[in-house]
């Protein structure tokens, strides 16, 4: 299993990072892997909302998948999980108010099998510097 975290402090309240975080709809504008996120769920975002996902082509990696949210606490918590073939992520962001502004910590597990199983010690390393990457993109775009 790969498990990572990483965190950021983004200069804006609370309530404005966690909703912009919350409509994965938004995900194209500062996690570069996605091309596109497509609400498949009515109405406003909570536990149960489903997304197609579509992602940059990369090696051994799926080019779309689903993703629901599976817990839901506004301005403060959000879980999604992911069923792409020989990957099963599970992503946690948690929002903390943090001197005027929003720690946001990001934490991702996956679950792998069959080949990306043996890679994933590679893949940790990997997957943390890109996570981190994520969090200065959004950063950068809500504090611009």
């Amino acid at each position: 299993m790969i498990d990572v975290t990483v965190a950021t402090t983004v200069e804006r309240p609370v309530d404005e990072v966690f909703a912009f975080v919350a409509d994965m709809e938004n995900e194209p504008r500062w996690h570069t892997d996605i091309v596109k996120a497509e609400r498949l769920t009515d109405g406003a975002v909570r536990g149960g909302t489903n997304y197609r996902v579509q992602f940059r082509p990369q090696p051994m990696s799926p080019s779309e998948g689903t993703i629901e949210i599976v817990e839901f606490e506004p301005n403060r918590r959000i879980v999604s999980r992911s069923d792409m073939g020989n990957m099963k992520p599970e992503l946690t962001h948690v929002f903390e108010a943090a001197n005027g502004g929003t720690k946001v910590t990001r934490r991702i597990q996956i679950e792998t099998s069959g080949l990306m199983k043996l890679i994933s010690p590679m893949m940790k390393v990997m997957v943390r510097r890109r996570n981190a990457e994520f969090l200065d993109n959004l950063k950068q775009l809500l504090e611009g």
